[in-house]
């Protein structure tokens, strides 16, 4: 910027770019497209704090942290699995794409990948989680596969499409087949681990049969399979193998604990992971008002997406920052709600209070990657990053607690944190010295042209 001699000293530019950011600021919280992202996110608040002081306030530990462990499992191996489904069907709602296509191909690999990778723990269960029962294990690993990534695609349509409004209506059918499934367990079970696996199971499988109803009727594209999905396996493999990369550090703690039979920590630390969720919930909707935006500006490259992600950094940071304190300050409500039997869980749910605002600035630096088609290098930088948090529990756990995994978990967080950082900064810087040299005219350091750059990125 420059300045002229009236504004230097003064501070009065100072001040109006400052009231500039907190207008842009004010405006990203309170769009339209923002207030319906809250609509939805607030209906799975709702549903998510109803899950969570019905079943912990009936299970004991050791079934809270059975379910803790075997859900994280079945989370890792279904982003392993899903290819990617929900960000290709964003991308192609938000880039115009045929959406009768773009949806039979979501469904094609959204759900037949998955329920082949179920089936097939289902079968290693005895080498993975043997001291887990296979009833239990079964019901909870088809629960949280198929079934679940269908119910979360039939939301993911309207939000690529920016129909905020519509996918508030799909949110809303999940949100009413979990509370109807809590109430029976709460009112019609003898309320042990093996009903509540019933229950869950009941319930996103109607949410998922409901939400397809939705969208046949509200877009015209009924649900049909097609073998062209099978060219979504490629594009699809960055974004299904940096989510694993991600669940591993959020979530493999959890399902360890379990396998070395720590199952009261697994229960505190399941427990107060599941409260600490919450506090991303004005972060996603943020986001998610963004999202179709953010995938738009990708296509003119990593600098266009990223400018999108600096101008809502501090609102991110407001966000995860603030709701993580929120969340330290109220961590003692826990056993007051929940019962003595969560005293454990209060410290857990302080320790985990700080992740928030870590995983602000990851989340807005790394969607910048993914919306310019740089899955890849995300993907790889999260790698190193799970490979670290991996390595540490499979050498502290065994004789550790909880504790271990909250700092292991850290650990890797603040790492990736950097990575991605100093990542989209040397791509950025990369990308404008391609095209420095386009604009000159100069191809010496680019013998096959201007494309070779591009080509290159497309073929990792």
């Amino acid at each position: 910027m420059t300045f002229t001699p009236s504004d230097h000293g003064s501070g009065k530019t100072r001040e109006d770019n400052s009231q500039s950011r907190v207008r842009t600021m004010a405006g990203d919280l309170l769009a339209n497209r923002t207030r319906w992202a809250a609509v939805s996110e607030g209906l799975q608040l709702v549903s998510s704090t109803l899950v969570i002081l019905v079943v912990a306030r009936f299970l004991d530990q050791e079934s809270y942290g059975v379910m803790g462990g075997v859900a994280g499992l079945a989370l890792i191996a279904l982003n392993l699995s899903n290819f990617g489904t929900h960000i290709l069907l964003l991308r192609r709602g938000a880039q115009g794409e045929n959406l009768s296509d773009a949806w039979a191909r979501a469904l094609t690999l959204g759900v037949g990948a998955p329920a082949v990778v179920a089936v097939g723990l289902l079968l290693l269960r005895p080498l993975v989680l043997p001291n887990v029962d296979p009833l239990i294990f079964g019901l909870f690993i088809v629960t949280g596969m198929p079934l679940f990534w269908l119910s979360e695609l039939v939301v993911y349509l309207p939000v690529g499409l920016g129909h905020l409004r519509a996918a508030a209506v799909a949110r809303f059918i999940v949100v009413a087949c979990r509370m109807v499934a809590v109430a029976w367990f709460a009112l019609a079970t003898n309320h042990d681990l093996e009903s509540w696996a019933w229950a869950n199971a009941l319930s996103f499988l109607l949410s998922s049969i409901f939400g397809v109803i939705y969208i046949s009727r509200t877009y015209g594209v009924g649900p049909r399979f097609v073998s062209s999905a099978a060219k979504d396996f490629r594009p699809g493999l960055p974004f299904s193998v940096n989510g694993v990369t991600e669940n591993v550090n959020d979530l493999s703690d959890r399902t360890l604990l379990l396998r070395f039979d720590l199952k009261e920590d697994a229960g505190s630390y399941s427990l107060g992971g599941r409260a600490i969720q919450f506090a991303y919930m004005p972060l996603r909707m943020l986001l998610r008002a963004h999202d179709s935006e953010m995938f738009a500006a990708g296509k003119a490259g990593i600098g266009s997406s990223f400018r999108i992600s600096a101008r809502l950094a501090p609102t991110a940071l407001l966000l995860g920052f603030g709701t993580g304190l929120v969340f330290w300050l109220l961590a003692p409500l826990t056993p007051v709600l929940l019962g003595a039997q969560w005293t454990e869980a209060v410290s857990v749910v302080r320790w985990l209070s700080f992740l928030p605002g870590v995983r602000a600035v990851q989340y807005v630096v790394g969607n910048s990657l993914s919306a310019a088609d740089r899955q890849w290098w995300r993907f790889a930088v999260t790698a190193l990053a799970a490979g670290l948090n991996l390595t540490l529990n499979l050498l502290l756990l065994p004789g550790g607690s909880w504790r271990t995994a909250a700092v292991t978990t850290f650990v890797s967080e603040i790492f990736l944190m950097g990575a991605l950082i100093l990542l989209v900064a040397l791509l950025i810087r990369r990308e404008r010295s391609s095209s420095d040299r386009r604009g000159s005219g100069d191809t010496s350091l680019d013998p096959a042209g201007p494309n070779t750059e591009q080509n290159i990125d497309s073929q990792r």
